[in-house]
C-alpha cells in the first residue's frame, strides 16, 4: 500500500505495533525528531548548554549535547511535515505504522 501523501503535507504519524528491526527503529526516530513537541527536551539541554571549544592535541574540540534516543513504544505520535525524502522513510516502516490526517 503507498502512501498517499504530497510533499508539504501535514500528516500525524502513530506507532500501531511492536517495532522489532533496528533500522526501522532508527528511521521513526529520525522522523519523530522533526517534530517540535517531541524535540522538547533535546531543545531544552541545547539551551542551557554552554559551547566551550578548548585546544586537544592541536584540534580544536566543542562538547555537544547529548542525542536523544526515543523510546518507541507502541501509541506514540508524532506530527509530521512530509518531504519528498520522508515520504520513502514512512513508506519503508508503514508495517508499524498508522498515518492519519494532522
Amino acid at each position: 500500500m503507498a502512501i498517499e501523501a504530497k510533499p508539504g503535507q501535514t500528516l500525524r504519524v502513530t506507532i500501531s505495533k511492536h517495532i522489532n528491526r533496528e533500522s526501522a527503529r532508527k528511521t521513526l526516530q529520525r522522523l519523530f525528531m522533526t517534530d517540535k513537541a517531541v524535540r522538547g527536551p533535546v531543545d531544552a539541554r541545547s539551551r542551557n548548554f554552554k559551547h566551550l571549544p578548548k585546544r586537544r592535541g592541536g584540534c580544536i574540540w566543542t562538547k555537544h549535547p547529548d542525542k536523544l534516543h526515543l523510546p518507541l513504544l507502541k501509541g506514540n505520535a508524532a506530527t509530521l511535515k512530509v518531504t519528498a525524502q520522508s515520504i520513502k522513510d514512512l513508506s519503508s516502516v508503514e508495517n508499524f505504522i498508522k498515518i492519519g490526517a494532522a
